[in-house]
């Protein structure tokens, strides 16, 4: 966009405006009293929408509204206009003041509102009008001039749309050398130009009632800062930089989450004052300011203590009745403040939960190390070593691994519920409008349960060889046992997946942890697939997959004495038993030693990500 002015040669009572801009529909000059569009005397170039020829015309904004009519009668003198390579060029004169009452006598002091807009111009009757600028909104000057005398070349600003029922007086935003006394830096020390996430706040030098905001973020959709007098996203106020969908130009906008819910609402009166923003290599930065109290009850009250919720996300704003509107934030959740801060009052840098994050990641480690390591191993060896381990030896390491499992996985079950403690449930994750979230704390809460009470179900179990015994087996190792295991393994995928898109940065990115467990527990099914053809051997019913088998007397009569450890007796033929046994011995060892070799290398991987992704 180009606007210049001159006091004309032939006529000194006559300005001379050059205008020219990037557009399809029309560009204009408005001079108001107010920074704003409203009560603006237009000056304008438009192109016909159908034979495209661009047509000066005089218009002005209605007061106390942003409408926009075109003059009953045409003060300007058009000289020459021009249409090219999507630039409107257009000359004209305009006496300083006309005497029209719709007409501004320039030799005053207006702030100037520059537009350059793709949205065609309209036709009634047979005059062009101008059509809504939409959201290419107008930029305005920072300061008033007087188009009749001033010559300093303009500073401008980009002022972003706001709803036409803020009635808010906004003073002058922050210089652009200008020190933020409160600082939320993402990754911490980083420089505002590259963070993920960086806020400045500072009180407004013009008017102490008013705070300014510095907010840049990595995102494709929006960024936000909330707060929240619980350290929740519920019943927070927000203040967001949105892209519109379509356009891509950043818009500043007030809004709220409802309270005892996590939905975001669009506030009816927008009480902020924006001054610049822009969205350039993939980076949203916005620079606004708002009142410390504004009086509109779904506006927090800053000069008190709130947590802080900083948010960057690519999921696009939508346009909800031609407001733009934040939309869901998916996976990127929002970091939380570790403690309060007054924004009104509080120095310093803010901190963003990463004793949280740690635990969260502890958590995740302790449950692969209990389940898919100590659980799968020690059900194992209850499935398949009972013939090669003597004396019960298989029983103490069976025993040994689930109770070490049971250990493990309630040190995690603690672990996540200290990090989530500061939640509006203490203890709780996250659980609205999260149906992965929901599954996982179901899920948990079942596995962790069951576990507990199958080791009290061992301590009621019948002696070995007598003839319950097999009710037993049933709900030990098949009821329970394989039930606890399966939700436990599917409740790992799940809790991998929830960790996965709480830390990817984009939705594209995969899901690495999870597919590294699926592809881990398909070579175990495989494994265990392969041992049972190989043994080929009827075994027991203590687990699942011997409960496939009826079990041969000769060996059953070896298990049952060596659950207990003691020796017994037994007659089957000698020679033919050495002989499947050291087959079976062979075959067994083997299929521990891939079981260890198939696992232990993914899941080291899977911790490592846990810990470092």
């Amino acid at each position: 966009y180009y606007l210049g002015i001159r006091t004309n040669d032939e006529d000194p009572q006559f300005l001379d405006f050059m205008m020219a801009g990037k557009a399809q529909g029309w560009i204009a000059i408005g001079f108001s009293p107010k920074h704003d569009m409203d009560d603006a005397d237009v000056l304008a170039c438009a192109l016909h929408p159908t034979t495209r020829i661009p047509e000066v015309l005089d218009a002005y904004n209605i007061p106390n509204d942003h409408d926009n009519i075109r003059d009953t009668i045409q003060n300007v003198c058009p000289h020459t206009a021009n249409f090219s390579n999507g630039r409107i060029t257009c000359f004209f004169s305009r006496a300083i003041n006309t005497g029209y009452p719709q007409d501004k006598d320039l030799n005053g002091d207006y702030y100037e509102q520059f537009a350059a807009v793709d949205n065609p111009a309209v036709v009634s009757g047979s005059s062009v009008s101008l059509s809504k600028h939409e959201h290419q909104t107008p930029s305005i000057s920072k300061e008033m001039v007087n188009p009749a005398k001033d010559s300093t070349p303009l500073d401008i600003a980009i002022l972003l749309p706001s709803s036409s029922s803020s009635s808010v007086s906004c003073p002058s935003g922050p210089s652009s050398g200008a020190q933020y006394r409160l600082v939320t830096a993402i990754p911490a020390g980083c420089d505002p130009s590259n963070c993920d996430y960086y806020l400045g706040i500072r009180t407004n030098d013009e008017d102490p009632q008013f705070l300014d905001f510095m907010m840049a973020g990595k995102a494709q959709g929006w960024i936000a800062i909330g707060f929240s007098p619980k350290h929740d996203m519920d019943d927070a106020d927000v203040l967001a930089c949105a892209l519109h969908p379509t356009t891509r130009i950043p818009e500043v906008l007030d809004a709220y989450n409802i309270p005892n819910d996590h939905d975001n609402i669009r506030d009816t009166i927008q009480n902020v004052c924006p001054h610049t923003a822009n969205f350039s290599n993939g980076r949203i930065t916005c620079f606004f300011s708002r009142a410390i109290n504004t009086g509109d009850p779904q506006d927090k009250d800053l000069n008190g203590d709130y947590y802080e919720q900083f948010a960057a996300v690519d999921n696009p704003a939508e346009v909800v009745s031609g407001n733009v509107t934040l939309t869901y934030h998916g996976s990127q959740t929002p970091l939380i403040s570790n403690s309060k801060v007054n924004p009104a009052s509080t120095n310093g840098s803010v901190s963003s939960s990463p004793l949280r994050v740690t635990l969260t990641r502890a958590h995740g480690i302790l449950m692969v190390v209990a389940w898919p390591v100590l659980a799968v191993i020690g059900i194992f060896f209850a499935a398949w070593m009972k013939p090669v381990l003597p004396n019960g030896w298989w029983f103490q390491i069976h025993r040994c691994l689930m109770m070490s499992s049971v250990l493990v996985s309630s040190a995690a079950l603690v672990l996540v519920f200290v990090a989530n403690k500061d939640n509006q449930t203490p203890g709780l994750i996250e659980l609205c409008n999260r149906p992965k979230a929901i599954a996982h704390f179901v899920i948990g809460c079942s596995v962790m349960v069951l576990q507990i009470i199958n080791p009290m179900v061992a301590l009621f179990r019948c002696a070995p060889g007598t003839p319950r015994r097999w009710i037993f087996n049933l709900i030990h190792g098949t009821s329970i046992g394989l039930t606890v295991l399966l939700l436990a393994l599917g409740n790992a995928g799940i809790g991998a997946s929830l960790f996965e898109d709480t830390i990817n940065q984009t939705p594209a990115e995969s899901h690495t942890i999870l597919w590294i467990l699926v592809v881990m527990v398909m070579f175990v099914a495989i494994l265990l697939i392969v041992l049972i053809i190989a043994v080929n051997r009827p075994g027991s019913a203590h687990s699942f997959l011997h409960m496939l088998m009826k079990g041969k007397k000769e060996e059953e009569r070896v298990l049952i004495g060596e659950e207990e450890g003691k020796a017994v007796e037994h007659k089957p033929d000698i020679a033919n038993k050495t002989t499947l046994t050291t087959e079976s011995s062979i075959v067994r060892w083997m299929g521990l030693v891939f079981l260890l070799a198939v696992m232990l290398p993914p899941l080291t991987c899977v911790a490592v990500l846990i810990a470092l992704k």
